[in-house]
C-alpha cells in the first residue's frame, strides 16, 4: 500500500496535467482510478525506440512494467519521494501519457530502424502539426567512428526534409528537435526536452510551458 501523502500528490499531479490536456485518453476515469491503473501496469509506456520498432533481425521485447516499479521504487525509497518537488512528481508520471510525451533512453541499441522510429515517436506525441510520411534513414557516420550520424528523410508538407540523430558512442547526443521546430514554427506549438536523465519531450505551447514553469517548476533542456 502506497504512503497516503505520496499517493495524495500523486493524485494530484494528475488532477493537474489532465487540466493541461494530459491524459485524454482516460477522460472517463478518475486520477485515483487512473494512478490505481499505472500501478497495476494496466497503462504502460515504452523508454526506448526498440519496444515499439524491431531492431534488424530481433523481435520487439517484452515492455518493462513501469507502473509496478513505481510502486516498488516509492516503497523503498519513501523519505527521497517525500521531498520530491512538484516537478518530479509530475515527471514521474507524464511518460505514461504516451501520446503526449516521449520517453527516450539515453543509451541506445545502434541500428538502421533508429532514427525512424524515433521520428514516428516524435509524430506521435506532436498534437497533430508533424505528420511526416515516406520516412527513410541512411548512416553518414558510424563503424569505427566515436560520432555516429543516422539521416532520417521525410515528406511534410509536401516538401522532403531530413533531421539528424547524432550520437556520441551508442548514447544519444541530438534527436533533431531544433530542425522539427523550424518546420512547425508556424504553429503554436513547439518541442519541449524537460530536464531528465531520459530524452523526455512534449509539445507545447509557449503559454503552456511558461504555466508549467510558474506554477509547477518544470524545468526544460535548451534545444541548440
Amino acid at each position: 500500500m502506497v504512503n497516503p501523502k505520496i499517493k495524495k500528490r500523486l493524485i494530484d499531479s494528475l488532477d493537474y496535467l489532465r487540466k493541461m490536456d494530459f491524459f485524454k485518453d482516460y477522460s472517463n476515469l478518475t486520477s485515483e482510478e487512473i494512478l490505481e491503473k499505472i500501478f497495476n501496469n494496466e497503462i504502460n509506456y515504452a523508454c526506448a525506440w526498440w519496444y515499439e520498432e524491431p531492431r534488424s533481425h530481433f523481435p520487439i521485447p517484452e515492455s518493462d512494467p513501469h507502473g509496478s516499479d513505481l510502486l516498488e521504487n516509492i516503497g523503498m525509497y519513501l523519505k527521497h519521494w517525500m521531498k520530491k518537488s512538484n516537478f518530479e512528481i509530475d515527471r514521474s508520471l507524464i511518460p505514461f501519457d504516451t501520446k503526449r510525451v516521449m520517453h527516450e533512453a539515453v543509451e541506445t541499441w545502434i541500428d538502421d530502424n533508429m532514427g525512424i522510429a524515433i521520428l514516428k515517436r516524435l509524430a506521435r506525441i506532436s498534437r497533430g502539426v508533424f505528420q511526416p510520411t515516406n520516412i527513410s534513414s541512411r548512416w553518414m557516420f558510424q563503424g569505427r567512428y566515436k560520432w555516429k550520424i543516422q539521416e532520417v528523410g521525410f515528406d511534410f508538407k509536401g516538401k522532403r526534409y531530413s533531421i539528424q540523430i547524432v550520437l556520441r558512442h551508442d548514447f544519444l547526443e541530438d534527436i533533431g528537435l531544433r530542425e522539427l521546430n523550424k518546420l512547425i514554427e508556424d504553429t503554436e506549438y513547439q518541442y519541449y526536452q524537460v530536464e531528465d536523465d531520459y530524452i523526455t519531450v512534449g509539445v507545447l505551447t509557449k503559454e503552456e510551458a511558461e504555466k508549467l514553469k510558474k506554477e509547477r517548476g518544470w524545468k526544460f533542456e535548451y534545444i541548440y
